[in-house]
């Protein structure tokens, strides 16, 4: 059977992750990591539970690794899934 399109992946939090990204996707999951450190050290890096569980006002002024994987991929081009992705080995308890 041949495999085609296939690209070299590896698993960490559930998610298939490339372990090859583009450049732009790769700078783009720096700066979403980096924003995603300011928000735990802020205290406003919620689990998609905690955020789901605080639907509202106050969540609004937080952020998940989504919304972050989000704003990141429509600023930069990057690919928000490897975005997320790269988020959520680096922080697997908000993944």
């Amino acid at each position: 059977m041949e495999l085609h399109d296939h690209k070299p992946r590896r698993t960490a939090t559930g998610r298939t992750c490339p372990l090859q990204m583009d450049e732009v996707t790769t700078q783009a999951a720096a700066l979403a990591v980096k924003r995603a450190e300011e928000a735990l050290d802020n205290g406003r890096l919620l689990s998609p539970g905690e955020a789901l569980a605080i639907a509202g006002p106050i969540a609004r002024e937080k952020e998940t690794l989504f919304s972050i994987a989000r704003d990141v991929a429509w600023e930069t081009g990057g690919d928000q899934a490897d975005i997320l992705c790269k988020l959520g080995e680096r922080f697997p308890v908000y993944a």
